[in-house]
């Protein structure tokens, strides 16, 4: 299920403590020690402005009156537009440098290009309602060019661009509020962190993905709970470092964005600061610096940290289908499962479970095609090959939270026409989890689990006369709550995840005990909650794919012992087809059957807790396995 994430570094544990310390105290904490603050020299630069940006031996230099100006080494200007700018920042990508700013006359972001020595390729967007107050560009792993825009009604807007033929075209992901006065913002491509100054509070830190939670954390903040001194001003980042300035005043602050490490510097006591860039040029970072009060560009030099070792950014593989949302608001979509045509699987369906109203029924396009009103049914499985009153009929089965029963479905196997058949009562108290296993023998089991950590296996036998009916026949348990399961019926094993510890394996026949093996522990990689879990099979390539709910990815270990790490990805955009990507995932399922076209190498579909462009109620996502193996097989 779905629960919010609380990480802090150790620095924002120390403000946290500062801020409960004054509150406990029910009055105004001391003030801060003073910052020990270092001293740096600072020498003007040739030109002016507001806001500089590097391109080899070139700069870029945005003025609202000089506009937009590029220039050599020496300041000599070697082309300009009449382009009324504050605001700058920048990424590369295979065509170069590509640079991001606001017109400020007009109110319109714009993107542009150096090329041969010259300002090109300039893409404006539409006017913005609002005044834009900041920006800043975001490129994740191997996901389309990303901007957040700050406005001064003190919303932040995270678009996806496409500049192309003097259009700026944007795709709004998400919007969500800010605080008073945040101006200045950046983001770190590496670890996903967007960060957004408030001038009169501090520096604070969200998660950049529009498919992560909203939480905003604190960096630093001003006295007395902080090193600020003054106020948080603009912000850049330079390999490892973190730097922001107190805005109109000369102090500096350097984090180092692996740790909890802060210098802080000071320039000369009558410079305002108003603008920050920083270069690394060899073992010196160069920051350049706008001071308001003598509307002139200043620069210092300091030794450039090393980078630290970063942690292996996580791939994205580009959603292939979305379904339609569920018809529940909230937290409501769970848990899937594939049903395949036996004569065309171009005609198979996808069974997704809507844990506050029944069980939604989709083909492979996402269009729904049935809905049973079934109750609070949260996991779901199929298994084909069955009969139901001595006929042949494929079986769906789900945990029915209402009754704490296990909901039976048949589906008709030659049209795919789903219909309730009945419960099987358990004797768990609150039912949660669930999967299925048919062994070589054409045997049907069903696993479910209690949030207490119980687990019951039923054996579901047919008769002519009575139908489908279960007989419980073993009990294991594992030591706190449980929820994703997935059963390998050739190999009769039985994978179960424990949410907030480990994913275990045990013996899938009745006769098979009740001692659990480790798979593999909650860590950096598998982060809890650990949900929804299948096995993909084909031939030799058995692969367990696990949703790790907290970071919004999904890890795959091979299925044979010892269940070597794979590799993991999450689900992104496509924004060709205005489809977001997935997160939060509760259940997920998989199938190495050939579907047919973009699904010739499978199906793997994931729940997504949070449907964007646009936004609306949660669904099922959709990704063609030839994409994913693709990926793994990259990395």
């Amino acid at each position: 299920m779905n629960k919010p994430e609380y990480k802090f570094s150790l620095l924002t544990l120390a403000l946290i403590s500062a801020l409960l310390s004054a509150c406990q105290a029910n009055k105004p904490a001391a003030p801060a020690a003073a910052a020990n603050l270092s001293g740096l020299v600072s020498q003007p630069l040739a030109w002016t402005g507001m806001k500089v940006a590097q391109v080899n031996t070139l700069w870029l230099s945005v003025d609202e009156e000089q506009g937009l100006r590029l220039l050599n080494a020496a300041g000599q200007l070697l082309d300009q537009q009449n382009i009324a700018a504050e605001i700058l920042d920048q990424r590369t990508d295979a065509e170069g440098s590509i640079f991001v700013s606001v017109d400020q006359r007009s109110n319109r972001p714009f993107s542009f290009r150096v090329r041969d020595q010259r300002i090109s390729d300039l893409n404006f967007a539409a006017p913005l309602a609002q005044p834009v107050e900041g920006l800043c560009l975001y490129q994740a792993e191997g996901q389309p060019l990303q901007l957040f825009v700050l406005d001064e009604q003190q919303t932040a807007h995270q678009w996806v661009i496409n500049p192309a033929n003097g259009r700026l075209n944007e795709q709004t992901l998400r919007q969500f509020p800010l605080p008073p006065a945040a101006e200045f913002c950046v983001v770190d491509d590496h670890t996903d962190r967007l960060f957004i100054t408030e001038e009169t509070m501090g520096l604070w830190q969200y998660n950049a993905r529009a498919e992560s939670e909203l939480i905003r954390t604190p960096v630093d903040l001003v006295q007395p709970w902080g090193n600020l001194q003054h106020g948080a001003g603009p912000v850049t980042i330079a390999g490892d470092d973190l730097w922001l300035a107190e805005k109109d005043h000369s102090q500096l602050h350097r984090y180092s964005l692996s740790g909890a490490t802060a210098q802080h510097f000071k320039l000369g006591d009558d410079i305002a600061l108003d603008a920050l860039s920083a270069v690394i040029q060899g073992d010196n970072l160069q920051l350049v610096m706008r001071d308001d009060n003598r509307s002139q560009l200043l620069q210092t030099r300091v030794e450039a940290r090393p980078m630290s070792v970063q942690q292996q950014r996580i791939p994205y593989v580009a959603v292939h289908t979305q379904t339609d949302p569920v018809n529940t608001s909230g937290d409501a979509a769970d848990d899937p499962a594939i049903w395949i045509h036996p004569q065309q699987p171009e005609r198979s369906l996808v069974l997704g479970t809507n844990k506050k109203a029944g069980l939604h029924v989709y083909d492979l396009q996402g269009h729904e095609q049935q809905f049973l009103a079934a109750g609070r049914v949260n996991n779901v499985d199929v298994r084909q090959g069955f009969t139901l009153h001595g006929k042949p009929m494929d079986i769906a089965a789900a945990s029915q939270r209402d009754r704490q029963s296990i909901a039976l479905f048949s589906i008709h196997p030659q049209t795919g026409e789903v219909q309730s058949a009945g419960d099987i009562p358990t004797t768990l108290d609150d039912v949660y989890g669930f999967c299925l296993y048919k062994n070589p023998q054409g045997a049907v089991y069903a696993f479910i689990n209690d949030e207490d950590g119980r687990f019951e296996q039923y054996e579901i036998t047919d008769r002519a006369n009575e139908g489908w009916s279960g007989k419980k026949v073993r009990e294991f348990r594992v030591n706190s709550q449980p929820e994703g399961c997935a059963a390998d019926d050739l190999r009769q094993r039985l994978f179960v995840g424990e949410e907030d510890v480990a994913i275990w394996t045990i013996g899938a026949e009745a006769d098979a005990g009740t001692a659990l093996t480790q798979v593999a522990a909650v860590s950096d990689i598998l982060v809890d909650d650990i949900e929804g879990m299948d096995i993909y099979q084909n031939g030799d390539n058995s692969l367990l794919i696990v949703s790790s709910q907290g970071n919004d990815s999904y890890v795959v270990f091979s299925a044979l012992p010892p269940y070597d790490y794979i590799g993991r990805f999450r689900a992104g955009l496509n924004t060709g087809k205005s489809i977001d990507g997935a997160s939060e995932t509760d259940g997920l399922t998989v199938t190495s059957a050939d579907l047919g076209g973009d699904f010739s190498h499978g199906l793997l579909v994931v729940q997504d807790g949070r449907n964007q462009l646009p936004a609306a109620n949660q669904n099922y996502k959709y990704l063609s396995m030839r994409d994913v193996l693709k990926q793994l097989q990259a990395d």
